[in-house]
C-alpha cells in the first residue's frame, strides 16, 4: 500500500471514529462522563494499569517464544520495549506508520524478515483466539436475556473458526501436506527472488508446525492468561467507577469489543468501544456515561503504554542525537604560539 493511499485510509478511520464520538456524545452528555471520570476511585484505577502492565509482559513472554522458535535473538525486555514503542508510533503517528509495521521493522533488523512477518502473525493469531474463548466462555457463564443472547452463536462461531486457524497453524500434519506443495511451487517459479521468498516464508512456517507438541499448548496458556490479567484490569477500572456489573458479564462484553474494533474501521477503536460497551452494560444498569469513562480509562491504559514507549524511543535516539552533534562539531582552533 503506498503512502497516499495508507494516510487516505488513517484518515477515513479518523474520520469514522469522530462521526461515531459525536452521536455518542450527542446522546451521552461528555460532562457527564467527566463528572464520571473525576467521581473515580485513583486506587482502584491504578490497580488496573498494575494489571495492565502485567497482560502486556505476559504478552512479551508469547511473543519471546514464537520470535525465538525463529532464531530471533530478544530479550523479554527488548520484546516489551519493542511493544510499547509500536503503541507509541502507532498513536501519535497514525497518517504514516502503524503499530505492526514498526513491531515488524524492529523484530527485522536482525535481518530475518520472514521470521519477525511469521512471528507477528502466530501472535495476532494466538491473542485473538484467546479474546474469542474467553469470550465464549464469559458468555456462558453469565447467558445475558434478551437481545444479547444472539451474540452468543457469534461469538462462539468466531471462537470456532479461530480455534480451527490455531490448531492449524500448528498442526504437523496440516504442513506435512502444505509446505510441500508450496516448496514445488516455488520451484517452478521463473524469479530467482520469489522462489527465495516463497522458500523462506515455507521455513518460517515450519519452524512452528514441526515444533515440540506442547508448544501450542504454552503459546495458548501464555495468550489466556494475558487476557485473563487484561480482564482483570478492565474489572478494576469498572470498580473504580463504582459498576457492580459481574466478572463474567465484563469478560463477555470485553471481548465483544476487543474482537471487533480488530476490524480496521475506527482509529484506535474510538467510537465503536464506546457505543459497544454502552449497548452491552446498558441492561446491567450501567449509564451511558459510565459506559464511555470506562472505555477512556481502558484507552487511558492504551495511552499510558504508549508514553512508555515514547521514553523507551527517547533514551533509544538521545545517545544518537548527541554522537551527531559531536561529530557535526567543528574542532577547535589552535592558538598561535
Amino acid at each position: 500500500m503506498s503512502n497516499t493511499r495508507r494516510i487516505v485510509v488513517r484518515i477515513a478511520k479518523l474520520a469514522v471514529a469522530g462521526a461515531l464520538l459525536y452521536f455518542i456524545f450527542r446522546v451521552v452528555p461528555f460532562r457527564e462522563v467527566l463528572q464520571t471520570l473525576r467521581s473515580a476511585q485513583p486506587g482502584m484505577a491504578l490497580v488496573g494499569l498494575g494489571f495492565l502492565f502485567g497482560a502486556r509482559l505476559i504478552a512479551a513472554s508469547r511473543m519471546k517464544m514464537l520470535t525465538d522458535k525463529q532464531g530471533l535473538v530478544f530479550s523479554l525486555s527488548e520484546i516489551f520495549e519493542i511493544s510499547t514503542t509500536a503503541t507509541f508510533y502507532g498513536l501519535v503517528l497514525p497518517g504514516i506508520v502503524s503499530g505492526g509495521l514498526i513491531r515488524w521493522y524492529k523484530l527485522a533488523r536482525q535481518g530475518q524478515s520472514v521470521g519477525a512477518l511469521a512471528s507477528l502473525t502466530w501472535d495476532r493469531l494466538a491473542d485473538a483466539t484467546s479474546v474469542a474463548v474467553i469470550g465464549v466462555a464469559c458468555w456462558l457463564l453469565s447467558r445475558p436475556a434478551d437481545v444479547r443472547t444472539t451474540l452468543g452463536p457469534v461469538l462462539l462461531a468466531a471462537c470456532i473458526g479461530l480455534v480451527c486457524l490455531y490448531l492449524t497453524g500448528f498442526s504437523r500434519r496440516v504442513g506435512a501436506l502444505l509446505f510441500p506443495r508450496i516448496e514445488s511451487a516455488a520451484g517452478r517459479l521463473r524469479s530467482e527472488w520469489a522462489r527465495t521468498r516463497v522458500a523462506k516464508v515455507a521455513a518460517a512456517g515450519r519452524r512452528y508446525h514441526e515444533a515440540e507438541a506442547d508448544f501450542p499448548l504454552r503459546v495458548a496458556v501464555l495468550s489466556l492468561a494475558s487476557q485473563l490479567v487484561g480482564l482483570a484490569a478492565f474489572a478494576c477500572w469498572s470498580r473504580s467507577l463504582g459498576m457492580s456489573v459481574g466478572f463474567a458479564e465484563l469478560g463477555w462484553a470485553r471481548s465483544c469489543y476487543l474482537l471487533t474494533v480488530l476490524l480496521p474501521i475506527t482509529f484506535a477503536g474510538l467510537g465503536a468501544r464506546e457505543g459497544i460497551l454502552i449497548l452491552l452494560l446498558r441492561p446491567y444498569g450501567v449509564t451511558g456515561a459510565e459506559a464511555v469513562a470506562l472505555a477512556f480509562l481502558q484507552l487511558g491504559g492504551t495511552l499510558t503504554m504508549a508514553a512508555l514507549g515514547g521514553l523507551f524511543e527517547l533514551r533509544r535516539l538521545w545517545p544518537l542525537q548527541r554522537s551527531t552533534e559531536t561529530r557535526g562539531s567543528p574542532a577547535p582552533l589552535e592558538e598561535d604560539s
